[in-house]
């Protein structure tokens, strides 16, 4: 009994023991940054040279503004604004950073940012400083590889030929990136590659009135998951409107048993994407999922790799 009436005293908030914490100033907006990890990566392609991150609040009443203070600005790539604005009822606030010539391409650096200001609560509901680490991808040739397309067949029937691509490289912070311009996206011009074995330069259903102009890249991100193709238009139109590709799953569903990720080989040298892995989509008709497989081999040798497997099997 002696014991319970201490603990009882003890957690008692008007006993003589007990001390309040710290309270937020008045008019307190409870600002933060706007992200859920406290480090976060931003990559961007060449010739990017902005970014954007945001802060909130909990406090919506009126508008204000919030300063940012750096706190490290690696090599001074980054520019970023003294204050962000929250206009009547904004809860979250955008703003730019702008990175300088400087920045070299394959090289992080990073930025770390707080919050400032009365409008910082002692119990902030998320981070008030926030560290950012930035790389400019740096692309390098890989050489000539062939795409083996299962995504228009499905649907017209057409033969899964090889097309000959010229294939780049980078490496993100999670993942080893693939990428090649769209097939699809030009009219044959009658060529093969040099081993007689891929169309070269166009896809070979195609005529001049079926291309869309623009540039169309398959960007293919292999990480320990599995290889996902990014959301891509693929650069023509058969009057069903632009056809577009991906990766199912992801991008139209979370079922990875139906619709599964590609296979990365990395001793072949090939990733393959399984039947129901990639969509193929037409604006004016519908998107589906590709029944047949589409494959890319990183060269040559790894198409004849890739059938003399097929041989021993």
């Amino acid at each position: 009994m002696l014991a319970l009436a201490v603990v009882a005293t003890a957690c008692d908030p008007d006993s003589e023991g007990h001390v309040m914490g710290e309270q937020d100033p008045a008019g307190c907006q409870n600002v933060y940054f706007n992200t859920s990890k406290y480090t976060q990566t931003v990559e961007v392609e060449p010739g990017t040279n902005t970014f954007v991150l945001s802060i909130a609040r909990e406090v919506t009443d009126g508008a204000t503004s919030v300063a940012l203070e750096v706190k490290n600005n690696e090599n001074n790539v980054f520019q970023v604004p003294a204050t962000v604005t929250f206009e009547a009822g904004q809860a979250t606030a955008p703003f730019t950073v702008t990175v300088t010539d400087a920045a070299e391409m394959g090289v992080s650096y990073n930025l770390l940012l707080a919050v400032t200001g009365e409008d910082l609560s002692n119990y902030p509901a998320g981070y008030q400083e926030t560290s950012v680490n930035f790389t400019i991808l740096k692309w390098k040739p890989v050489g000539t590889g062939y795409w083996k397309d299962g995504l228009v067949g499905t649907f017209f029937g057409v033969t899964s030929y090889l097309y000959a691509v010229e294939i780049e490289k980078t490496t993100t912070a999670n993942s080893i990136r693939y990428r090649f311009d769209s097939p699809y996206a030009n009219v044959w011009n009658g060529e093969y590659d040099e081993y007689g074995i891929a169309f070269a330069g166009g896809y070979p259903y195609n005529a001049e009135a079926d291309l869309v102009p623009g540039e169309y890249v398959f960007a293919i991100d292999i990480t320990e998951d599995g290889a996902s193709l990014f959301p891509t238009d693929m650069g023509m139109d058969w009057s069903y409107g632009m056809f577009s590709t991906g990766t199912v799953y992801g991008n139209l569903s979370d079922n990875l048993g139906s619709y599964p990720l590609g296979i990365y080989d990395e001793e072949i040298g090939m990733i393959t994407f399984p039947a129901n892995s990639l969509y193929c989509g037409m604006a004016n008709y519908g998107t589906y999922a590709a029944g047949n497989p589409s494959m890319l081999f990183l060269s040559y040798e790894a198409y004849t790799a890739y059938l003399a497997s097929l041989e021993e099997e």
